[in-house]
Formats: C-alpha cells, structure tokens, sequence
C-alpha cells in the first residue's frame, strides 16, 4: 500500500489562512484596549505553536528518512531545514515584539507586530507550497503507511489533556479547511481518542473560540479569509 500524504496540504490550508488574517486582528486593536490586545496575542501564540508542533514532526520523523532513502534529492530536503531555520527565526522576531504589544496597545510597535507577522506570513506561504510541490512526492514515494501514521499521530499529540481546547481549536482549523470527503479521511487516520473529540467537540469549539477572536463565529464578516484551491 502506498503512502498518500494528502493531508499535509489540507493542514497547510488552516495555517495559511490564520496566518494570512493576523495582521487584520493585529491592526484591528484599538489603542489602549489591551483587554482584546490579550486575546489576540493569546492567538498568536497559539498559532505559532501549532506551526512549530508541525514543523517538529516533520525535522525527527520525515527528513532524516527522506536524507537516507532519496539522496538524488537532498538539495529539495535540505531546502526544507533551512526553511525551518527561517521560520523560527521568523517566529522569534514575532514573539519579540509580541509581549511588548499586547501590554501596550502602542500603534508603533503594533505596525512592527504586522510587518513581523506578514514577513513570517510569506516565509510559511512559500515553504508549504515549496513543500507540497517537492516533498509531498517524496514522502508518498520514500515514506511507508506505518511510519507516515506515526506521523499522523505524533501531530494529533498537540490535543491533549493540557491542551485539549487549543487542540480541539486547531482540529476544527483543520476541517473548516477540508471538504466533506478530505475530512473523512483525515479524522480515519487520527488515533481513536482524539479522533471522538475531535468528532464530537472540535466544530463547536473553534465556533466558540471564534466568536470571542473575531466578534464571531464566522470570520469572513470582519476579514478576508483566504481561500486556497484544492486538489
């Protein structure tokens, strides 16, 4: 049985289009409300580590595979490490401004804010599509069904009992992304626990979360969502 790593593009759809309207949440903050300053940041936070929680998996189970078993491409898998040196360098430059904003509201450091979140916006944008191009091959030729469920697991991680509303969050994130028939298939490859939560729970959660981060449950009334085509 082949490996098919549909659903790295499909989980790539949610971080693309949280990071795309950051910016929009950031410069939608008035000056001194750092109650709602707070709430975004808290976003923000959340986001980043839930791109890094992917972005981990990826550097202890596929690339070191990859660098093993597919030597003709290693400039394609090497260009995948450096990319994630980047976006932590990116991440980092972030969250240095980030703590300062949300105690301040300051408009100054509210602009470095979106420029560092644009900047980090269009390093992720051109390494998951460099990504889905290059790697996604890779990975369905070099990886087997065992170890890409291992995969699979090790991401679902991120919801459990110390963060299970932000992973039930992120799950919801993911099928708001997925058309009826991706969604079925991603939540048949996710471990049975998370698998019910996220049945049962995730699309309410993430309504609920997005009521209180964008004054509602459906984002597209205060910012442009961004759609990416599938297939």
């Amino acid at each position: 049985m082949r490996t098919d790593a549909f659903d790295m593009a499909i989980v790539h759809r949610a971080f693309r289009n949280e990071l795309h309207n950051a910016p929009g949440l950031v410069r939608d903050v008035e000056a001194s409300d750092t109650a709602r300053s707070a709430v975004v940041g808290a976003h923000l936070e959340f986001i980043l580590a839930a791109l890094h929680h992917h972005h981990a998996v990826e550097d202890d189970l596929i690339w070191p595979k990859l660098h093993a078993r597919a030597p003709a491409s290693a400039e394609d898998i090497t260009r995948m490490e450096q990319a994630h040196r980047g976006i932590v360098d990116a991440d980092a430059k972030v969250k240095s401004i980030l703590a300062s904003w949300i105690t301040s509201t300051d408009a100054r450091v509210g602009q470095q804010l979106v420029e560092a979140m644009e900047g980090l916006s269009a390093r992720v944008d051109e390494h998951l599509a460099d990504e889905e191009r290059n790697i996604v091959p890779l990975i369905n030729q070099h990886i087997t069904p065992e170890e890409w469920q291992k995969c699979v697991d090790r991401a679902a991680a991120f919801i459990s009992r110390k963060n299970l509303k932000l992973g039930l969050v992120l799950g919801g994130l993911v099928l708001d992304a997925s058309s009826p028939d991706e969604a079925r298939r991603i939540l048949a490859d996710v471990p049975l626990p998370q698998r019910i939560l996220v049945r049962l729970l995730a699309r309410r959660t993430l309504a609920r979360y997005r009521a209180n981060l964008y004054g509602s449950a459906n984002p597209v009334k205060r910012f442009r969502r961004t759609t990416v085509r599938r297939g």
